[in-house]
Formats: structure tokens, C-alpha cells, sequence
């Protein structure tokens, strides 16, 4: 009796630990299907974390290394702009050779009558003097243009040290003010010159010291820079536009202050020329962005 029933527990416990364990299995199922979802969930969100720590960490590095790259080509093309150019082995050409002539004293005078703007008249009044050599005769101080676009009434004195051009230049070719009283009511030869032409066209033109003793140049556009002459003369007119045309005391002293103050900020600065004024305008017959009534001002100036 006792051994039935002891064996009966023993039947009924084992019963029961199968049942719940038959029960079991579903939770456990769910519970690693649970884990599971939880362990990808947290793994992929840290990966996915890591993965925009990464991508904010180049991020960074890219916006630094194009940060580097932008001050670095900042700082290459601010050295390129300041940094003196390249001479190329160029260098100044003022100095005569050993075969080079000096003048002659002469009795024979050209009187010129400059034209253009500042910078045309300064290299016509350099070509004048190498003219003025070549024919072995006296210039009289240039008479600056007065009837272009403007109107200026400055003289050559107003513009240029006039004393150091005359002293300057002593050794190339004699310079005087004026013509001298004897000779200012002779009759004169007048004359334009041929541009581009050579030394021997200007040897040539030496026929008329037969007849006049002062020859009068209209226009001072002789453009003698790139048609062969002889080095020294090349040189000549350099000497002239480099060392013998040296603004008036006046105009150098405000054009320091004018450079002083520029550079008083950063000590360095830029000076655009715009090119944009009316007679360049007419000149060049550029009507862009102009009125009718201003393009008709700019034909009627031509």
C-alpha cells in the first residue's frame, strides 16, 4: 500500500515536470527570440553610432584638410602676388656703350608740339630727343598737347622737372627753353614725321638744314621702340623715359603723400588704372551699357 502510493507520487511528479516542460518551450522561445531582437537592435545601434562617429570624424578631417588646402593655396597665390616677379635675366639698358657719340654743338633747332595723353607724350618726347640726336640738333623744350579730349593747359613745366631733363640730358643732346631771338622769325620747315621709320630716313631729313634752320615736328608719334635702330639709341630713349623725365616737385611730393597714406593701413596696396574715361570711351567706340543719347555723345567725340 504504502509502495502504490509512494510509486504514484513518484508517476504524478514526473508528470508534472514534463507538462511544465513541454509549457516552458514556448517561452523559452520567446524569450531568445526577444534576446535576439534585442542583441541585433543594440548591436546595430551601436554600429550604427560608430558608423556617424566615423562619418563626423572625416567628416572633420575632410573640412580641416580642405581648410589646410584653401589657406595653403591662400598663402601660395599671396606670395606669387607680392613676391617680385621673375626678371627672366632682363635688366636696365640706360648705360651708353663705349661706341656711342656724343653731340655736337648745333645751330639747328626742332620745335615739337607733343600729342596724345600723358604716357603717349612722354614716349614722343623720348623719341623726339633720339631724334634730336640723330639729325645733331638742338630741341627746344616740347609743347605739351592742349587740344585733345581734356584741354589741359599745364606745360611741360607744370608736368616734368624741366631743369633736371635739360641737365640730365646734357651729354645726348643739347636742350633749351625757347628758340633764341634770332632765329624765332626765320621761316620753318614743318613736318610729320614717318612712324616706324629707320636712322637713315632720319639722316636723310638732315637735307633741310639746307634751307631752314628750325624744323617744326607737328606730332610727336614718331614710334621708334621696335624698328631696328641702333642700341644706342634704343638706350637713349630709355635714359630719356627712366631717368630724364622726372615728374615736377610738386606732383612728386603729393604723389609720396598719396603712396604714404596707402600704405599706412597694411603697408601694401593695389592700384587699378580702370581705363573707363570718356576719351578712351570715344577712342575705342565701346558703347556697352551706355545710353542712345550717351553713345551719340561718344560718335560726336570721335
Amino acid at each position: 500500500m504504502v509502495k502504490h502510493r509512494s510509486s504514484s507520487r513518484s508517476s504524478s511528479s514526473s508528470s508534472s515536470a514534463r507538462f511544465f516542460s513541454v509549457k516552458a518551450i514556448p517561452l523559452y522561445l520567446i524569450f531568445i527570440f526577444a534576446f535576439t531582437i534585442w542583441f541585433l537592435v543594440f548591436t546595430s545601434r551601436n554600429i550604427q553610432t560608430d558608423d556617424q562617429s566615423q562619418d563626423h570624424q572625416q567628416h572633420h578631417q575632410h573640412r580641416d584638410s580642405r581648410k589646410n588646402l584653401q589657406e595653403k593655396t591662400s598663402e601660395d597665390l599671396d606670395s606669387q602676388l607680392w613676391t617680385p616677379p621673375f626678371s627672366y635675366g632682363l635688366h636696365p639698358c640706360v648705360k651708353p656703350s663705349s661706341r656711342y657719340k656724343e653731340f655736337i654743338e648745333s645751330d639747328r633747332y626742332i620745335t615739337v608740339r607733343s600729342n596724345g595723353g600723358l604716357n603717349q607724350m612722354r614716349t614722343g618726347i623720348a623719341d623726339m630727343v633720339a631724334v634730336a640726336h640723330i639729325m645733331n640738333a638742338t630741341l627746344v623744350i616740347p609743347e605739351l598737347d592742349k587740344r585733345s579730349f581734356w584741354r589741359d593747359s599745364s606745360v611741360f613745366s607744370d608736368i616734368f622737372d624741366e631743369e633736371h631733363f635739360i641737365e640730365s640730358l646734357g651729354r645726348d643732346v643739347k636742350v633749351v627753353k625757347k628758340l633764341p631771338k634770332e632765329v624765332e622769325s626765320l621761316p620753318r620747315a614743318r613736318k610729320h614725321f614717318t612712324s616706324w621709320a629707320s636712322v637713315g630716313y632720319y639722316e636723310e631729313m638732315t637735307h633741310l638744314w639746307k634751307e631752314y634752320k628750325v624744323i617744326h615736328v607737328a606730332k610727336s608719334d614718331s614710334r621708334l621702340a621696335n624698328n631696328d635702330l641702333p642700341i644706342d639709341i634704343q638706350r637713349l630713349r630709355c635714359r630719356v623715359l627712366y631717368r630724364g623725365l622726372r615728374f615736377s616737385p610738386a606732383i612728386e611730393s603729393l604723389g609720396q603723400k598719396l603712396v604714404e597714406r596707402l600704405k599706412s593701413r597694411a603697408g601694401r596696396f593695389i592700384a587699378l588704372h580702370l581705363r573707363y574715361e570718356k576719351d578712351m570711351l570715344a577712342f575705342t567706340g565701346c558703347t556697352y551699357g551706355l545710353t542712345d543719347a550717351e553713345s551719340e555723345e561718344l560718335r560726336v567725340m570721335r
